[in-house]
């Protein structure tokens, strides 16, 4: 009995003395803050490593818009600011694209006695077996048309080709601007 009372007794002036430290160090809040961020980074990434490559509700087997949608997202976006620049009223846009949407699959490699074979991952999904589709690789610009109002002005038809550049990343010789 006495043997408890007595480690009970250790352990609690061991605490004091811990405490009375921590309470001497200056700023401390931003010693248990980095701790604090230690400990979420060390249970993200402990999670993301351990998860399998096939989570629950996070496999994609298809891509996540159509290439018509990503078209016409990008074309309706540039017009949008290209419309609200100064000097430019109605535009219409064409985007020229180098090809569609590529996916990149996920491959199941198999090793039987040196023959290497390969056949695409699947997963089901609603009853539907398709690929497992890892990467959406979209497509690069190769050419810009503009036809604006205001394209009379050259420093409008510059200010276009300049923003159309920036926003499209293309060089200014893949983009052409017209008067209406």
């Amino acid at each position: 009995m006495s043997n408890t009372n007595s480690t009970s007794k250790v352990s609690k002036s061991q605490k004091e003395t811990v405490v009375a430290k921590l309470k001497k160090v200056k700023h401390i809040e931003f010693y248990v803050a980095g701790l604090a961020i230690a400990l979420m980074l060390i249970v993200y990434f402990s999670a993301s490593l351990f998860s399998g490559s096939t989570s629950s509700g996070n496999t994609n087997t298809t891509p996540k818009q159509s290439f018509a949608d990503y078209q016409d997202r990008i074309e309706q976006n540039l017009k949008s600011v290209v419309g609200s620049m100064k000097g430019v009223g109605k535009t219409e846009v064409a985007i020229a694209w180098e090809s569609s949407i590529e996916l990149v699959l996920a491959y199941i490699t198999i090793n039987n006695g040196g023959n290497l074979s390969s056949t695409p991952q699947l997963v089901t999904e609603n009853g539907t077996t398709k690929p497992l589709v890892i990467k959406e690789i979209y497509p690069d610009v190769i050419g810009v048309a503009l036809t604006i109002q205001g394209g009379d002005d050259a420093r409008v038809r510059l200010a276009v080709i300049d923003t159309v550049c920036v926003l499209l990343s293309v060089s200014s010789s893949k983009v052409v601007v017209q008067s209406m």
